[in-house]
């Protein structure tokens, strides 16, 4: 099977962008393009002559979509059958065991057997595909098992079955990659779901879960997708040690910034919003500052798709539920907050603050003493004052906007922005700012670190700089060691300030 494993080999050059040349790249036309007319024979030709052009060009066609990967329609329901042969359940639950799936002797047996209720046969060409498609099928995450071990794609978009896109940080690359046909990989998401106790249908037309590594999923039914779909898009955190030292590591931020937020949170007494776009890191850097949390402490979270899952042993955790199809049966996070209050928290985790209610539910838990953290989506870090302001607003339509802000003053005690760069696709912290007292009408900010200089990928070091040599919280620093007034202005990696 050297030919076939050559031809795999190649789909596993995915990326379109560098510096690859034209040959080692997927053809595009076959496979994925359907549309190229066929060559016909002219017509003043003999029939003798057109009958061996028509079959040189069928041919041709057929050994370009063979050569693709792509399977004939007898080949497509020889792998249904041999899928349903090795058995979808314990598949399964192979894979919650984290078993490394079905052996290839097994998935030969599978489709040879299938291939004795069909006299007609295939090639073994196509024998040969179908046994490469259940092996990516079965084993993993399939065709896109490459993008899933390259540790520098954060996301994969899956269009339609032929087209399959990944994310460096925030840049989009075109892949070679494609499932066999439109109901396998209808197939593959089904059973991805099924992993997860979920499904799609015109009713539950949207499914957002995540798995307990971490892995963010969002899959569309094709039923509101336009002329594309079903969609499915797969994010993958990258930060490979949830830890303090991981944040330095994956260059996220500098230790003075990380010792910083890491002494706040095992304070106890600081509640702490973690804002950006998506896809920038807000949860993971939750997940790593939540290793400071104290070992006697109680931890509750609320989400809409559980993330967090901290190894903590008094931790737990409250799912949102969304309305069935009689429309009855919601849970929302505002109830889930109000609930914790009951529960002796000392700390309250929101996942995502999204709604006007759940950001009043919790910004009422921290007035009240209930510390917590909270991730929520902004282009800055004084933006997000704003935005909170915007829900507490639209929650609270008949009180003052000096009202608002000072729930938020005495709320809220820090606020720490990520972003990705684009050059290099790492997130960064980009500021840090202390909230204030609520004075004259406005909330009272102190910048404590910025951004002065992003990386990029020829070398150049980020350079971070230290707004502010005091902070509103400088006994629980100096309890950790930690004195700004001794930091210098400007921290690097090289200089390691902290």
């Amino acid at each position: 099977m050297s030919n076939e494993e050559d031809r795999d080999s190649i789909l596993g050059l995915f990326s379109t962008r560098g510096n690859k040349p034209k040959d080692s790249l997927p053809d595009k036309s076959s496979g994925s393009t359907t549309n190229a007319p066929a060559t016909t024979s002219s017509p003043s030709s003999t029939s003798a002559v057109s009958t061996r052009s028509s079959g040189t060009s069928s041919g041709t066609s057929t050994s370009q979509k063979k050569a693709s990967g792509e399977l004939s329609a007898l080949a497509s329901t020889i792998l249904r059958e041999a899928r349903r042969e090795l058995g979808s359940d314990a598949n399964v639950h192979q894979a919650k065991e984290g078993g490394s799936g079905v052996a290839e002797k097994d998935i030969v047996r599978a489709v040879d057997k299938v291939l004795k209720n069909h006299p007609e046969g295939i090639d073994d060409i196509e024998r040969a595909n179908v046994i490469i498609h259940l092996q990516k099928d079965l084993m993993g995450w399939g065709v896109l098992q490459p993008l899933i071990d390259n540790k520098e794609v954060t996301d994969i978009h899956v269009y339609d079955w032929k087209t399959v896109v990944l994310q460096r940080g925030k840049v989009s690359e075109s892949t070679g990659l494609h499932f066999p046909n439109q109901q396998a990989y209808v197939s593959f998401i089904d059973r991805l779901l099924l992993r997860l106790g979920k499904s799609l249908s015109t009713q539950q037309h949207t499914v957002d879960a995540a798995l307990g590594n971490g892995v963010r999923i969002c899959a569309v039914h094709e039923s509101v997708c336009g002329a594309r779909g079903p969609l499915l898009c797969i994010r993958v955190p990258r930060l490979s040690e949830v830890s303090l030292d991981g944040i330095v590591s994956y260059q996220v931020a500098p230790p003075l910034i990380v010792n910083y937020l890491a002494s706040l949170v095992r304070s106890g007494m600081t509640t702490m919003m973690v804002a950006g776009e998506t896809g920038t890191g807000k949860t993971t850097l939750i997940k790593c500052l939540a290793t400071q949390f104290g070992p006697d402490e109680s931890i509750i979270a609320v989400e809409d798709t559980p993330e967090l899952n901290f190894q903590h042993p008094y931790f737990r955790s409250l799912v949102s539920r969304p309305p069935n199809v009689e429309g009855v049966g919601e849970v929302t996070l505002q109830e889930h907050i109000k609930t914790t209050l009951r529960m002796t928290p000392t700390r309250v985790i929101l996942g995502e603050m999204r709604t006007p209610y759940a950001a009043e539910a919790f910004l009422e838990s921290a007035q009240t003493g209930h510390v917590g953290m909270s991730t929520i989506h902004a282009r800055n870090a004084r933006e997000t004052l704003v935005r909170l302001e915007s829900l507490l607003g639209r929650a609270q339509k008949s009180v003052s906007i000096d009202i608002i802000r000072q729930q938020i003053a005495l709320a809220i005690d820090s606020v720490v922005w990520l972003f990705r760069e684009k050059g290099t696709g790492r997130p960064r912290v980009g500021e840090i700012i202390e909230v204030g007292h609520f004075v004259e009408g406005v909330i009272q900010i102190r910048p404590m670190f910025t951004l002065a200089q992003t990386g990029d990928v020829t070398g150049r070091q980020p350079i971070w700089r230290v707004d502010s040599w005091s902070s509103a919280f400088d006994e629980i620093l100096a309890g950790d060691g930690i004195y700004l007034g001794d930091s210098p202005q400007e921290i690097t990696f090289s200089n390691m300030g902290g």
